[in-house]
């Protein structure tokens, strides 16, 4: 990977992924596994990414430095334990606040926008961190540590930060992603920085979870 380049999408390593076989630590799963996925069921995994990061290297790049996302901080009792992940992996906010601003219940929030609120910060405690990052066919919502999360997205500026032998790696599974009018089609929609940092700062005002319910036509979502 091209640490220059923070746009870094990983879990670390000890985060426990729901799969087939019950919750995996990242660190510990393999190509070829299956996860569970929200809308798609069971995923096979296509493509993993690893680096570790030591001491030296997040005190050159502190924008690497992971984010601590605590027991029961986004509402509902997730996650069930403390989870940790890249500043830039994004967090599924599900609220009627996120249906006011963006006309949708659910969105992909960078972890980093979301540091306003309480149990949610920079995980300056951690000497090293490894990241894990896995790409299924298509992007995915999935469960880690019982948050809602992303698979890797193969946009164009996700694709930059895992540097050009990864990139080839993913390139020779999926040519089509070399195909400048491919189609990058996200799970949820991806909230901008600003916006990300507008969205938490509303639930911090109205005092509400970043994950809660949402009623509509009848229903909940």
């Amino acid at each position: 990977m091209t640490w220059d380049n923070t746009n870094v999408l990983c879990f670390a390593a000890d985060a426990g992924i729901c799969t087939a076989s019950g919750e995996v630590a990242a660190g510990d799963l393999k190509v070829g596994d299956l996860v569970e996925t929200r809308e798609a069921g069971l995923q096979a995994i296509r493509w993993i990414g690893k680096r570790r990061l030591d001491a030296a290297m997040l005190a050159e790049h502190p924008k690497l430095r992971p984010i601590r996302i605590c027991k029961g901080a986004l509402g509902a009792g997730r996650p069930t334990a403390d989870l940790v992940v890249s500043p830039q992996h994004r967090i599924l906010v599900r609220s009627r606040i996120a249906q006011k601003m963006f006309g949708t219940p659910e969105v992909l929030v960078a972890a980093k926008q979301l540091c306003q609120i309480e149990g949610i910060d920079v995980a300056e405690d951690l000497d090293e961190v490894t990241y894990i990052h896995f790409l299924f066919d298509t992007h995915q919502i999935v469960l880690a540590n019982g948050a809602e999360t992303e698979s890797l997205f193969t946009g164009d500026e996700a694709l930059k930060s895992v540097g050009p032998a990864a990139l080839e790696e993913i390139f020779t599974i999926f040519p089509e992603l070399r195909a400048p009018e491919h189609a990058h089609v996200p799970a949820r929609e991806l909230v901008s920085g600003r916006q990300g940092r507008k969205l938490a700062m509303r639930h911090l005002q109205n005092r509400k979870p970043l994950v809660g319910e949402v009623r509509g036509e009848g229903k909940t979502v």
